[in-house]
């Protein structure tokens, strides 16, 4: 009696391991997307030569997004997109310090999809955005002849006031990095081929509205003005290989 008790809950334990096993509920997707903002804080600058924009700062984000099935037609997950950019900068006094740029847009979507064929469906996003700007110097200025070199905090004003920020930094301590964070949502209509049951492509075409300030920038606990930026209402295409996970 024993045995057969025993054999009835192993039975029991497989009927339910194997719905789990068969389908996979886990993805990882790496790709890129391609969109168009208006990055005349950088692209129109009288006071700061930039680095030139090209097609790969200014129009490429890096994408990495994670997702879980949580139901027969429904997915949640995280999803960042993120554009960079770095170079040296022109037309400083003495220096000519190092740039990076970051823009990242983290979502946290919520997917719902219809398998038109055992390989292909279509899919539908909506999703919140958590945006946020950083952009840092490193820089190491010449001491001039009089011994009055340029100093950091002199590069920082020189940068803000490209900006349009006319109250002066009067120390800049170790961290020298400046950050922005809005908020948004996006909407995506995608489709999807899968190669084999665990591998798939995607591609999605949609919109980004963040809701971005350039006032609203802060530098060591500072509120400081950024660069001006048109980030909202625009469209926005991705591609991406899906890995599924057992």
């Amino acid at each position: 009696m024993k045995c057969q008790i025993l054999q009835f809950r192993s039975i029991l334990l497989l009927i339910l391991l194997v719905p789990l096993c068969g389908q996979p509920k886990v993805s990882v997707d790496l790709g890129m997307g391609f969109y168009e903002p208006t990055m005349k804080g950088f692209d129109k600058n009288d006071l700061v030569a930039f680095p030139t924009g090209n097609f790969i700062t200014r129009n490429i984000l890096f994408n990495f997004s994670t997702y879980y099935e949580f139901f027969h037609n429904a997915r949640i997950g995280y999803n960042v997109l993120k554009s960079v950019d770095i170079g040296r900068l022109e037309g400083f006094e003495t220096s000519k310090p190092v740039f990076y740029r970051t823009i990242s847009y983290r979502m946290f979507p919520l997917e719902t999809f219809f398998r038109l064929k055992p390989k292909t469906e279509l899919n539908f996003t909506l999703t919140p955005i958590w945006g946020r700007g950083r952009i840092t110097l490193e820089t190491k200025p010449a001491s001039s002849e009089n011994g009055e070199g340029h100093t950091i905090t002199d590069d920082w004003n020189e940068l803000l006031n490209s900006f349009g920020d006319e109250n002066p930094l009067s120390q800049v301590a170790s961290e020298n990095g400046m950050r922005s964070d809005w908020f948004g949502y996006s909407g995506m209509l995608g489709y999807r081929y899968y190669i084999r049951p665990w591998i798939g492509i995607d591609f999605k075409m949609g919109f980004l509205n963040n809701n971005y300030n350039k006032k609203r920038w802060r530098f060591q606990g500072k509120k400081v003005n950024g660069p001006e930026m048109k980030i909202d209402d625009i469209p926005i295409f991705s591609l991406k290989v899906v890995y599924a996970l057992k």
